[in-house]
């Protein structure tokens, strides 16, 4: 019962608390071959004002299996494009450990718009992660287990390296976020 209450807080906490969930039929801007057993991806989508008084929709799309594993797909759509991706994927990585008491097992920074991580919490969670970022949009894939041999599985792997971005950002941002 306990792992499962850490496994729903985590995803919870993904979606940064903004306001509460409300239920959304939103399109997935990405396509991912999820590994055998999961669930179909349940959608939610919240809308919060960031400090400047802009609009910031975040939509977290959640898959689980039978043996209390997740998958988490993030999107946070910025009102603008994102002007400085490397800034915005580490306070996110930042945010992403803190509120789950996590410790980095390992890092890598594939390009200036996008980072690995693999880390845990002090709450048996293993997790591992790959955040993007693409024009206005930050994306994080997460995936959750209850043991290092699970992030490890070989599916996982092809979970990860089945995720891409579908959608187009917009080109004509008249701002940038970060300036």
């Amino acid at each position: 019962m306990k792992k499962n209450s850490i496994m729903l807080t985590i995803m919870l906490l993904l979606t940064l608390g903004l306001v509460q969930f409300a239920n959304a039929a939103d399109a997935q801007p990405f396509q991912i071959t999820l590994p055998t057993g999961f669930g179909a991806f349940a959608s939610q989508t919240q809308t919060a004002k960031s400090p400047n008084g802009k609009n910031i929709k975040v939509t977290t799309w959640v898959s689980k299996s039978p043996t209390t594993e997740a998958i988490i797909v993030s999107v946070t759509k910025m009102w603008a494009k994102i002007a400085d991706p490397e800034q915005q994927m580490a306070s996110s990585r930042d945010s992403l450990l803190k509120s789950v008491n996590g410790t980095i097992d390992s890092e890598q920074k594939i390009d200036g718009t996008s980072m690995r991580l693999q880390f845990h919490s002090g709450t048996n969670a293993f997790l591992r992660a790959r955040l993007m970022v693409k024009g206005d949009s930050l994306y994080q894939l997460l995936y959750v287990g209850r043991t290092a041999e699970m992030r490890a599985n070989p599916s996982v792997d092809g979970l990860f390296q089945s995720f891409q971005i579908t959608d187009t950002p917009e080109q004509s941002a008249a701002a940038t976020v970060g300036h």
